[in-house]
């Protein structure tokens, strides 16, 4: 008898699984339903656009403000080129400029920080890694970035950048220099 009362309902659960699936979600509907940046969800300000680009670029777009650094955001697309190991300016958990060189003290480094929404790719004076590690300038079309780490040899330091552009305007930042 228990047989026969569990076969319509064996007969029920197949006869459901074999409904066809319904319409597959869009992507904004999946981002609307997961909190996040579908059409009808607001971009916060504060944040990086997530629609830029993760490629660097040598020149900052047109009327950026050369001395106001943005958090960096997605680097994947930047290219440093070779590198032994580099360094990172963090104010609080932003990461406001990714630094990299070789060993090699005749090779000049190179950096990336992200301005007016567009990364731009600087480069350093010959110096090397160490020279990074140490704090350098780092020059891109129209604007200048000094990086000033306290002294000593720790991985992770307090460090002040100061970013001038052509005309002289600067811009200060208080954080951590943290080289690997």
């Amino acid at each position: 008898m228990i047989r026969l009362a569990l076969l319509p309902l064996a007969l029920l659960a197949a006869a459901c699984s074999q409904e066809p699936a319904s319409e597959p979600e869009s992507a904004d509907d999946f981002a609307d339903r997961i909190g996040g940046t579908g059409e009808g969800a607001t971009v916060d300000p504060s944040q990086p656009d997530p629609d830029a680009p993760n490629v660097a670029v040598a020149q900052p777009p047109a009327q950026a403000d050369l001395t106001s650094l943005q958090q960096l955001g997605d680097v994947g697309g930047v290219n440093l080129g070779p590198r032994e190991g580099g360094c990172t300016f963090m104010v609080g958990e932003r990461e406001m400029i990714i630094a990299a060189g070789m060993r090699d003290r005749s090779i000049p480094g190179k950096a990336v920080v992200r301005v007016g929404d567009t990364l731009v790719m600087t480069d350093a004076a010959n110096g090397g890694l160490e020279s990074i590690r140490e704090g350098t300038n780092f020059v891109g079309e129209g604007f200048t970035v000094s990086v000033a780490p306290a002294a000593g040899g720790d991985q992770s330091r307090p460090a002040n950048v100061t970013v001038t552009d052509a005309a002289g305007k600067s811009q200060s930042y208080s954080g951590n220099w943290i080289c690997a």
